[in-house]
């Protein structure tokens, strides 16, 4: 997995770390028709999971979905917590 992210989602997925009982970062892929859709949320490391650390923060992702996150850009919108990624 390759993905970069600026430095408000870095600091909102320490947050949403730090108030988890979970360790890592998961990035859900969902398909569909065109591009597919992502989810982010703090969770378990799982036997069909890869795991990654960027910027010293604990990704995971399904193994089979690896393909579908690689050269995202990850940015957090200032008004509300939702995070947007960009391939």
């Amino acid at each position: 997995m390759k993905f970069t992210f600026d430095i408000k989602a870095k600091e909102a997925l320490n947050e949403l770390i730090k108030n988890s009982s979970e360790n890592y970062i998961r990035i859900k892929v969902f398909y569909g028709c065109g591009r597919p859709a992502y989810d982010i949320y703090a969770d378990f490391k799982g036997e069909e999971d890869e795991e990654v650390i960027i910027d010293g923060i604990s990704f995971v992702v399904n193994k089979k979905d690896v393909r579908a996150c690689q050269n995202l850009e990850m940015i957090k919108k200032y008004i509300i917590k939702v995070f947007i990624l960009k391939i």
